[in-house]
């Protein structure tokens, strides 16, 4: 497994950080047992009272810190659950993630962990002489009041992150983010710039396949170490299957042209396309707006009946596509330092985005006005200030949710109110 693939599952797995605070917490341990064995009794009367304990005193606090540690860490746990059961039952479950993901969390279970360790570890070390002066119960009491500092802000923490709005935000966020860091989005070039005489030689030759060695979603493509691939072995990959699309084995992930084929290594590709059970965030765009589309659906549910959400879901992928929409420049193309072509790929079109954005939610709110309303002005957000091509694009969705419905049915009130919204569409994305 390369170095982007574990860093992946380490970013994405819920022991890590704490499984690292306890590691920390044992050297934490060792380095006091060794001062309170080597220095502390030479520092007895220099160093304040306060600060020093007999190992009679240490025994008497160690115990109970140890359960009240542990009684944090239960309660936090369950805090968790309450929270992931909410998220799976109201909003949707590919949120899961979102909050078992979150730094937050897991450096308070990190913390609640190292204290856990450090007061037992110190309990196991006691040697029962009562005399022998110690300065690790002071460290103890401040790491227990650093748990509690921290299982506090843990409950406001939850508290906050289970409120739909402030889920709907982080979402949208980390979504914007991702547009600005999304790989084929701005580390290649356009197709106009390749070398004509490098197209017809990939034209004419068939190329080596390469094919997936297991199923599930392609989570990760690693566009530098690619390059690097294909640079080594002087070669050109294609990538063949985008981000978050699920593969089974033998389905075709690349296909490498070289000049000498025997020196290519194929596991070198596959073994750098990370492959997973779930769609994660990292590159796949698509995923992290399916998120809003899914708390939207269950929000205009009649078991929910909440359009007021679902439009804050519209607005919010209405900014992500407005932001695409400012960055997107189809690049296909990536080459080495000294300007070879070296990956190919093929980014989805604007309109892709756009289409899975709202299609599920026109279908499923056809009948409530907020949400076709919502959705109207959600395309306004998209199209205002973008470019003829995304124009073309928001009026083509436009004319397919306009002539998906039928107006004559609703209200004049409600058919004044869409036909106002699409005349002001209709104004922005007049070309």
């Amino acid at each position: 497994m390369n170095l982007s693939k574990a860093s992946i599952n380490l970013r994405n797995s819920f022991w890590f950080l704490p499984v690292v605070y306890g590691l920390i917490s044992l050297v934490v341990v060792a380095l006091s047992t060794w001062v309170d064995l080597l220095y502390v009794s030479q520092l007895e009367g220099q160093l304040p009272k306060l600060f020093l304990s007999t190992e009679k005193v240490a025994q008497s606090l160690y115990g109970p810190l140890v359960t009240a540690i542990l009684t944090m860490t239960t309660i936090s746990f369950s805090s968790i659950m309450v929270v992931l059961t909410t998220y799976s039952s109201q909003f949707s479950p590919r949120v899961l993630q979102d909050f078992i993901s979150d730094r937050f969390t897991q450096h308070v279970l990190g913390i609640f962990v190292a204290g856990f360790v450090f007061a037992l570890v110190n309990l196991l070390l006691l040697t029962g002489k009562d005399s022998r002066i110690i300065v690790s119960p002071l460290l103890t009491v401040i790491l227990a009041i650093t748990c509690l500092l921290f299982f506090v802000l843990f409950i406001h923490h939850s508290a906050a992150f289970v409120q739909v709005n402030n889920l709907i935000e982080k979402i949208a966020r980390k979504s914007l983010s991702l547009v600005e860091n999304k790989g084929e989005l701005h580390e290649g070039e356009p197709f106009e710039k390749w070398d004509s005489w490098e197209i017809s030689e990939l034209k004419e030759d068939e190329g080596l396949p390469i094919y997936s060695k297991k199923m599930g979603y392609i989570q990760f493509i690693p566009y530098k170490k690619l390059i690097q691939i294909a640079t080594q072995s002087e070669s050109v990959i294609r990538i063949d299957a985008d981000v978050g699309r699920y593969v089974n084995p033998g389905t075709r992930l690349a296909t490498v042209w070289s000049a000498d084929l025997s020196s290519f290594s194929e596991s070198n590709v596959v073994n750098s396309i990370a492959i997973g059970t779930e769609r994660i965030n990292e590159q796949d765009l698509e995923f992290s707006i399916q998120k809003l589309v899914e708390i939207a659906l269950r929000a205009i549910s009649p078991s929910i009946n909440d359009p007021h959400t679902a439009i804050n879901c519209t607005n919010r992928i209405g900014t992500i596509l407005s932001k695409i929409g400012h960055t997107y420049q189809p690049k296909e193309a990536f080459f080495d330092d000294k300007r070879n072509l070296r990956v190919l790929t093929e980014p989805k079109p604007f309109f892709q985005y756009l289409y899975k954005s709202f299609y599920q939610i026109r279908h499923y709110g056809q009948d409530d006005v907020a949400m076709l309303n919502g959705i109207l002005d959600a395309l306004i957000l998209t199209a205002d200030g973008q470019n003829e091509a995304i124009k073309r694009d928001v009026q083509k969705f436009h004319s397919y949710v306009i002539n998906s419905i039928d107006l004559n049915g609703f209200p004049d009130l409600d058919r004044e109110l869409l036909q106002h919204t699409s005349d002001e569409l209709n104004r922005i994305c007049k070309l």
